[in-house]
């Protein structure tokens, strides 16, 4: 069996990724029409989790990961406690959050131990982006699906569940996009774009544009960086003269998308006539712009500031009052909360480890490694404005595979 692992651990890992559209589909199938809250999307995903850490301890023994293990599995422990001690209720769905959160730091220590054994392609991010993409489209195409918002906003998201996740995967995703469509033909090129433009205006969510933008710009830098260090100064004003056209293009199809009217919808409810009043006003700037983010950290801030001093540094859990606690959307300030300052640490500790030691290593600098470098400062900042980044399993596991990609793209060619 162990064998077996090791010659096909790079195809496990890439039948798993792309699973992933597949396991959030069913996963939003069940919640909305047969109101399963337990789905095969957990179970699956647990199920990963620990032959991730089988492969790791037994078959590439990696003894090392241990200590990080024990650590993690210490703090679980104390985590569960509190929730005993200082509510009656709700055991379960507590350890179901304490484990999506920690799913990430398992995976991802886990497979850093036997990194150099790992190849993710960008072929399968690619296609995992087209599928999440195209189980959007076609219901899109024929009228069917669930909303993005349960009420007053419009736009689709397929048979998904989760708005926040399906923006958080395709936007980590669109720089690999650009990698890829580099290499692709132009007919592929376009109708690719089609589909991605069409879905990410067509949900309704401000993310995925945002990073659409975000990566454009990125993309012109190095291309123009490079022209002048070739002194191809006509590529510049070429690539300029596109960026124009499709700013252009934008600008006329925008307003008769989802994501406008969206923006219509809310600045009416906020009563904004001016773009002025959004930034004069601490309120509605709150409401425009982080989607009352803010005031959710302002009330978490208040119940954990009354929480009992083992609670805040273990962890104030997902429950209040035998109700789902409002979580302040925002994957930093979520995990302190939640999980308390020895969790935030646990968490982040293994995170910069990780990425300090991929970092560190001299790799020749190219294209890809320059997207590869920029998705994960985007992921940074994903991870703090909109959240269900880092937490949310579906998501993180995507992180994992762009961090691990740092590690090796150029070495692989």
């Amino acid at each position: 069996m162990n064998n077996f692992i090791k010659k096909n651990i790079n195809s496990i890992i890439a039948i798993f990724i792309l699973m992933g559209p597949v396991i959030d589909l069913i996963t939003g199938i069940s919640l909305h029409i047969f109101k399963i809250n337990l789905t095969i999307g957990i179970i699956l995903r647990v199920i990963f989790m620990l032959f991730i850490m089988y492969t790791t301890l037994f078959v590439y023994k990696k003894k090392k990961v241990l200590i990080p293990y024990l650590i993690i599995g210490i703090y679980m422990i104390l985590y569960t406690v509190g929730i005993i001690i200082y509510k009656d209720y709700g055991l379960f769905r507590e350890i179901q959050g304490l484990i999506k959160v920690f799913y990430f730091p398992i995976i991802l220590i886990s497979l850093y131990m036997f990194k150099e054994k790992i190849k993710i392609t960008n072929k399968t991010l690619f296609i995992t982006l087209f599928l999440y993409l195209i189980f959007i489209f076609i219901p899109l195409i024929l009228g069917v699906g669930f909303d993005s918002y349960e009420i007053t906003k419009g736009g689709t998201l397929g048979f998904y569940n989760s708005a926040n996740e399906i923006s958080g995967i395709i936007s980590i995703l669109t720089p690999i996009m650009f990698i890829v469509l580099m290499k692709s033909k132009i007919i592929q090129r376009i109708i690719f774009i089609g589909i991605y433009l069409v879905v990410i205006l067509m949900m309704g969510t401000k993310t995925p544009l945002l990073s659409l933008i975000l990566t454009i710009f990125i993309s012109l830098v190095y291309f123009w960086i490079n022209s002048i260090k070739k002194k191809k100064y006509k590529n510049i004003f070429i690539s300029l003269g596109i960026f124009i056209v499709g700013c252009i293009g934008l600008i006329i199809i925008v307003p008769k998308t989802t994501f406008y009217q969206n923006i219509e919808v809310h600045l009416k409810f906020l009563k904004v006539d001016e773009v002025e009043d959004v930034l004069e006003n601490e309120k509605v700037f709150d409401h425009f712009i982080f989607s009352q983010r803010l005031t959710f950290l302002h009330n978490r801030n208040k119940y954990y500031t009354k929480a009992s001093t083992y609670q805040k540094l273990f962890g104030i859990g997902y429950l209040k009052k035998h109700k789902e606690a409002k979580l302040v959307e925002m994957d930093y300030f979520d995990i302190f909360y939640n999980h308390g300052l020895i969790g935030f640490i646990v968490f982040f500790t293994v995170f910069l480890y990780v990425i300090y030691h991929i970092e560190k290593e001299r790799i020749k600098k190219s294209f890809s490694r320059y997207m590869y470098n920029f998705d994960l400062i985007l992921i940074v900042l994903l991870s703090f404005f909109t959240g269900h980044i880092l937490i949310a399993p579906a998501v993180s596991i995507l992180v994992i595979a762009i961090i691990l990609k740092l590690n090796y793209e150029e070495k692989a060619k």
